[in-house]
């Protein structure tokens, strides 16, 4: 990413990929936030505001006066219209160093404690978005929870805001489009943001159709992203992919489940044996992993289903790749019982041991398509 970082300072910083600011008279903050209950996520960095190109120095002066320099697993909740288009990407790098996650949400600051810690509350509702130059900064996290169907435990109970993406623009042309604004110059430095853009976009595993949507829309008009393009476009990473009904060869029927995160694949395998729900989860690590800390952490050991029971950890393998991947098969059995479990949609795991726990516990986290009812089928082929 430091090329990305480089190149950005390479050109005139001025060009402006906000959205217009109303609502918004203020550079973008940072402060803590909670909703006052005690679950790992429960706490989160609030960003609000407009972006310019000194926020993404701001975020890390912010980490290292509250004593988050290590933000690993932190989420940060985006309220912003956008702002300096240079300046999204360059705060989308300075989350993805941290190895943070983002999501979309706003509340009401209610009380500010001792600590500086602002509690929040809901009421009335508030409409969050981010939008423009705010979507780059967004594309930064590690886990993206853009989703309306994104469990609630996984980004502090908050309501998921809206993403909005547009054509980037110079504020000078657009307040007088008649004026001879394109020249070969112009045109030379619209063909460096968008490379400096896609780079960044590659970087952060999300698709360039990004910036088709975007190049669509009219600067003064703004695309909110549907679910599916959220989904095509990976600027949510936590969606379900693909949804199997299969079976092993002796018979036993399988509801399987693929999805790509930013660090791995998954493919879970949810069947029926001895009149329990068994879950096989294949987690395709792309890059190394290190087995001991998830060891020495005890991750998976503590799993549980939002508003059910616990999952028991019966086994955890490990295999290396030739090229330092890591591949873990993990075998699960859920308490609840099968009766109860087959007409669920949404399957939120959870693991309030530590917020590294409660990261691997919800990134098994699906949501089953409503029109489909393959684990009613799970009893008829129990093992």
């Amino acid at each position: 990413m430091r090329s990305i970082a480089v190149a950005c300072f390479g050109f005139s910083l001025s060009l402006s990929g906000g959205a217009a600011t109303a609502g918004f008279k203020h550079p973008m903050e940072f402060y803590e936030a909670t909703n006052g209950g005690n679950c790992v996520t429960c706490v989160w960095i609030a960003a609000e505001g407009i972006i310019d190109l000194n926020t993404a120095e701001r975020f890390s002066e912010f980490l290292r006066s509250n004593d988050l320099d290590d933000a690993r697993g932190l989420n940060i909740h985006f309220n912003s219209p956008g702002g300096s288009l240079i300046g999204g990407v360059l705060l989308g790098m300075a989350i993805r160093e941290q190895q943070a996650n983002t999501t979309v949400s706003a509340a009401h600051v209610e009380d500010v404690y001792d600590s500086g810690l602002r509690k929040v509350t809901y009421d009335p509702p508030v409409q969050a978005e981010c939008s423009s130059a705010c979507v780059f900064a967004f594309a930064g996290g590690v886990s993206r929870f853009a989703s309306k169907t994104t469990p609630g435990a996984a980004i502090g109970f908050q309501d998921v805001g809206r993403l909005g993406v547009h054509q980037f623009y110079d504020s000078l042309g657009l307040a007088d489009p008649s004026a001879p604004a394109f020249n070969a110059e112009d045109r030379i430095t619209d063909q460096k943001i968008i490379s400096i853009l896609l780079g960044f976009l590659f970087e952060m595993d999300v698709s360039a159709e990004l910036l088709q949507l975007a190049s669509r829309t009219d600067p003064r008009d703004m695309h909110y992203l549907t679910e599916e393009e959220l989904q095509t476009t990976r600027v949510d990473n936590r969606m379900v992919r693909d949804v199997f009904i299969t079976g092993y060869p002796n018979g036993v029927g399988i509801t399987e489940i693929r999805y790509s995160r930013r660090d791995a694949e998954y493919r879970l395998e949810v069947y029926c044996r001895s009149d329990d729900m068994h879950m096989l989860a294949t987690i395709d690590w792309r890059g190394a992993y290190d087995v001991p800390s998830h060891r020495d952490w005890k991750l998976y050991d503590g799993v549980s289903l939002k508003d059910a029971g616990a999952l028991e950890l019966i086994s955890e393998d490990f295999e290396r790749r030739i090229d330092g991947g890591v591949i873990g098969k993990l075998r699960f059995r859920f308490a609840d019982p099968l009766s109860d479990l087959v007409h669920r949609k949404r399957f939120a795991f959870e693991d309030w041991s530590s917020r590294y726990a409660n990261n691997a516990a919800s990134a098994m986290s699906f949501t089953l398509p409503e029109n489909f009812d393959g684990l009613h089928l799970l009893p008829r082929t129990c093992m």
